[in-house]
């Protein structure tokens, strides 16, 4: 995550609007509520920024990125190594 990251304002506002109508959140709470909606919204976003970049880094082939040998390409040992290495969790 070298970048900034910049939120559309529009899309934000309308994607809160549409939240903020399916719950019916009191009008009084809708700051609180608008606050709790971007931190699920740059939870979320940071989340599969480092999902995103984890599985670049795994996938990478020896070469760099553009090396990268497919699954398809693989044989079933090279595969379950793959597979063994990914397992982490």
């Amino acid at each position: 995550m070298s970048s900034r990251m910049m939120i559309n304002p529009d899309k934000f506002a309308s994607g809160f609007a549409n939240a903020a109508q399916q719950r019916d959140i009191d009008e009084s709470k809708v700051v609180e509520e608008s606050k709790k909606y971007l931190l699920n919204y740059l939870t979320a976003y940071y989340l599969v920024e480092d999902f995103n970049e984890v599985e670049q880094k795994n996938f990478e082939g020896p070469h760099g990125p553009n090396d990268e040998l497919r699954f398809e390409d693989m044989s079933f040992e090279q595969l379950m190594e793959r597979v063994r290495k990914l397992n982490k969790y």
